[in-house]
């Protein structure tokens, strides 16, 4: 939004003497900026959806098993499962796994059509701690943008008091839990950034190692569920199987590579730009596929954090 070529070539990851390099590397960003949207998206709809049968830690050990057997091959290839490289990347992988676990616990309380507009704060929060560190001045439509984008997340998160909410479908708990996962989502951007250039870490061994730690960290919970017995596995349907793993393949796996592409071509808040286009698809699929509704207060949040996010990020960038 409010692209200016001139200032946008200050950055150095997109500079080249050479247009054919930029024009390469703008696609490569705009591609993966547009998979992130769809594939993140996706997700809330998915877990929602099997967390009617699923019990919340069961799914995400499904999720981070699936993710980490289709990543085992990628990682093998590139030579980073070693001990090394799992003792530098074990804070990203408990922030990394701490976004996922949090948002399946808040899907319980809440509709799925929230989590991406609460998520649209993200770059936001990453312009915010970019600029103080280094040392940036925030213009005052860029402060305006930010408290807009802000007063529309805290609607979202306030609707359960707006509306009559007689169907539980929303409360503010599952809202507020989303926001401390997209907190969490935030951190593991700008950290898993730092982190892949100074030790040079792809893609594969970022995602590959949250994942891990996401399984590690389920795994005790989700034993536990099925030994208490309260898995109904008549109840459980292919349609809700499919949901789990593709939660894992779509939402993990080709997820998280398309996202550290995405900061490895533009940086961390350039990447989390994907939030503006997420909406679109979080927000239609739960309203197709599970019925939820969609009110008045919900339309009003919504615009002004998205635009909100939008003014702020046209000035910061």
């Amino acid at each position: 939004a409010g692209f200016n070529p001139g200032r946008f070539e200050k950055i150095s990851i997109f500079f080249s003497h050479r247009p054919g390099k930029i024009s390469c590397k703008f696609m490569s960003y705009y591609l993966n900026i547009a998979l992130a949207a769809i594939l993140g998206g996706s997700v809330p709809t998915l877990a929602k959806y099997a967390l009617a049968v699923f019990p919340t830690f069961s799914l995400l050990f499904i999720r981070f098993f699936v993710a980490c057997i289709t990543l085992l091959p990628l990682i093998i290839f590139s030579k980073e499962l070693n001990l090394k490289m799992l003792k530098n990347l074990i804070v990203v992988g408990i922030i990394g796994a701490l976004n996922p676990i949090i948002l399946y616990i808040s899907l319980k309380y809440t509709q799925a059509s929230v989590s991406p507009l609460i998520y649209a704060a993200t770059p936001l929060l990453t312009a915010i701690y970019v600029s103080r560190n280094k040392l940036e001045q925030i213009s005052k439509k860029t402060i305006a943008g930010i408290l807009l984008g802000l007063i529309g997340v805290v609607v979202i998160i306030l609707l359960p008091l707006m509306i009559n909410n007689s169907s539980q479908q929303l409360s503010i708990k599952g809202n507020l839990l989303i926001f401390m996962a997209m907190l969490a989502f935030t951190a593991y951007g700008i950290i898993s950034k730092k982190k892949s250039e100074k030790i040079n870490a792809s893609p594969v061994a970022l995602t590959f190692y949250f994942s891990l730690f996401g399984l590690l960290f389920s795994l005790p919970m989700a034993i536990y569920e099925y030994n208490s017995g309260i898995i109904i596995w008549s109840e459980i349907f292919p349609l809700h199987w499919l949901s789990a793993v593709a939660a894992g393949v779509t939402g993990t796996t080709l997820f998280y590579l398309v996202y550290q592409n995405a900061i490895k071509a533009g940086g961390a808040t350039a990447a989390s730009m994907f939030t503006y286009l997420q909406p679109i698809v979080g927000i239609l699929l739960p309203v197709i596929l599970l019925g939820e509704t969609i009110t008045l207060p919900f339309i009003i949040g919504a615009i002004l954090a998205v635009f909100g996010v939008q003014l702020a990020m046209k000035k910061s960038n």
